[in-house]
């Protein structure tokens, strides 16, 4: 395969470089502040020379490794205890120092992914001083990756501006809004260190974060992968470049109009070199396996307990979500070596957006039948008109307390309001059932956003009634002697119909009874 030769090229130049240095090379992942991952073995890798006798200590041991031919190592530490206590990791070479790495604490590691969401600032947050405020309380490292950094082949590193930062007061509100609120919930819940590992790049697609095989070859991406081959072969760079540089002059004066018409101005990033056409590609810079390749690929298999995802919107109309959501699972797991690594993500909030049930039912869909995934329900957040919306720490609640019930085992924990279980259908009327996890059901005001589905296939308005932690619901026409189905919060901007939740203030995802293809 072309873009395998090309990533073995990128090999050897890479082993190359490090025998003509003659020194030990690894990648910024493993840098001054970084976190180790707790309680299991620790990989370690880099270059050296080939044939080099590699030693790696640290918190008292000593392991060693040998380079292969064409300069890789790779070694394991034992399983540790956390600490916060800092100490240093001491590479050596043929028994002589050759990299120290200072301030490592041990802890818990998580990795962050997704799109804008994801990466969506700290600052900007409701609520964010309450989370700001308690930052010194914590031993929080966070690992920033500032540029997007697409390559067209796997890369032995990230690019030259990452590093691990010590998260304080100071700078908290840099960071990521849900990958770092999470990782001081747990710090505080746990009582130890933890790091994040940011990989989320605003406006990209799930196939951007996958190794180009698995896009090409894994029958779950088969429909995307055909739709991407459609608009390849339709691209027209030309033209595209032609629209782009008159999009680019007109916009100043598009600002200036829209100032006049006392609208919103359309924002800057609009027209950042970023979104310029790419010559061999509709995606730009989002072309398939292209962010895997230089924010993914190079920190593959650092040890870490699971992985936070936020993503969606960029993949909302396209073919396939829930087997690409699947395939991304399954493809991440099977990079770190551990089919049932943890994956826990946001379901889409409320949002005026076509299709956008029709994506949260696959999310759900995908939590209810991949194991080891967990889902934090957002429908009852979100903004009308705004795809980033400000309220999150309901959401990043309940994701950090469905990572302490289910990965760390803490029964008391709970992130799930009234899970969808099934309906029962008899004539006029359906019987709705959860999963409530011990708590009980509630309905908030006036119950709304329950339709029944007619034998002529037209959804209506439905009553609803509960009958302990269960629902019954039938057509609000009285007339109506026969349903085929029923369905709940079925639109995309669905946050005032909300109205089913559990006794500990946790709604319940939209749902249907519908087999949806």
């Amino acid at each position: 395969m072309k873009t395998l030769k090309i990533s073995l090229v990128a090999t050897a130049l890479l082993a190359s470089a490090a025998f003509a240095l003659g020194e030990i090379k690894m990648p910024r992942i493993f840098g001054d502040h970084m976190m180790l991952q707790r309680e299991e073995p620790v990989n370690v890798w880099g270059m050296a020379d080939a044939g080099a006798r590699v030693e790696v200590e640290f918190a008292g041991q000593k392991i060693s490794a040998k380079a292969g031919p064409d300069g890789r190592w790779h070694a394991r530490l034992k399983p540790m205890k956390a600490s916060a206590e800092p100490r240093a990791m001491k590479i050596l070479e043929n028994g002589k120092e050759s990299k120290t790495i200072n301030d490592v604490l041990v802890g818990e590691v998580w990795i962050a992914g997704g799109q804008s969401n994801m990466a969506f600032g700290l600052s900007s947050m409701e609520n964010a001083n309450s989370v700001v405020e308690k930052a010194d309380l914590v031993k929080v490292r966070y690992f920033n990756q500032p540029q997007n950094n697409p390559q067209p082949a796997p890369q032995f590193d990230t690019a030259d501006d990452t590093k691990w930062y010590v998260c304080s007061s100071q700078n908290a509100a840099g960071m990521s809004a849900v990958a770092y609120t999470f990782a001081q919930k747990l710090a505080l819940e746990l009582g130890v260190p933890v790091g994040i590992v940011q990989t989320a790049v605003s406006g990209t697609p799930m196939r951007s974060w996958v190794p180009i095989e698995e896009f090409e070859e894994n029958p779950l991406f088969a429909a995307s992968y055909k739709s991407y081959q459609a608009r390849l072969k339709k691209w027209d760079y030309e033209a595209e470049l032609k629209k782009w540089n008159e999009f680019v002059r007109t916009y100043p004066e598009r600002v200036e109009k829209a100032k006049a018409e006392g609208k919103e101005p359309p924002p800057k990033w609009t027209i950042s070199d970023t979104l310029k056409p790419w010559k061999d590609s509709p995606d730009g810079f989002r072309k398939p396996a292209n962010l895997y390749n230089g924010r993914v690929a190079p920190i593959v298999n650092f040890t870490a307990r699971g992985f936070i995802w936020y993503q969606g919107e960029n993949d909302n109309l396209r073919t396939g979500f829930k087997d690409q959501l699947k395939g991304l699972i399954g493809a991440w797991r099977k990079l770190w070596r551990k089919p049932d690594m943890p994956f826990l993500f946001v379901q889409l909030p409320s949002w005026t957006c076509v299709n956008w049930e029709y994506m949260r039912w696959d999310q759900f869909r995908t939590c209810k039948e991949v194991k080891n995934v967990g889902m934090a329900v957002a429908i009852d957040t979100g903004a009308e008109k705004d795809v980033h919306p400000l309220d999150k720490l309901p959401i990043i609640e309940r994701l950090s307390q469905i990572a302490l019930r289910d990965v760390y085992g803490n029964k008391e924990a709970l992130g799930y309001g009234p899970i969808f279980k099934g309906a029962k259908i008899s004539g006029d009327r359906a019987k709705v059932d959860f999963h409530m996890s011990g708590r009980k059901l509630v309905i908030k005001g006036e119950p709304k956003g329950f339709e029944v589905l007619l034998d002529d296939g037209q959804w209506v308005p439905a009553v609803v009634k509960q009958t302990g932690n269960s629902i019954l619901v039938k057509s609000a026409n009285p007339d109506d002697k026969r349903i085929k189905g029923v369905r709940y919060l079925w639109k995309d901007w669905a946050r005032p119909d909300v109205c089913v939740y559990n006794d500990a203030d946790i709604p319940a995802p939209g749902f249907t009874t519908e087999d949806l293809k």
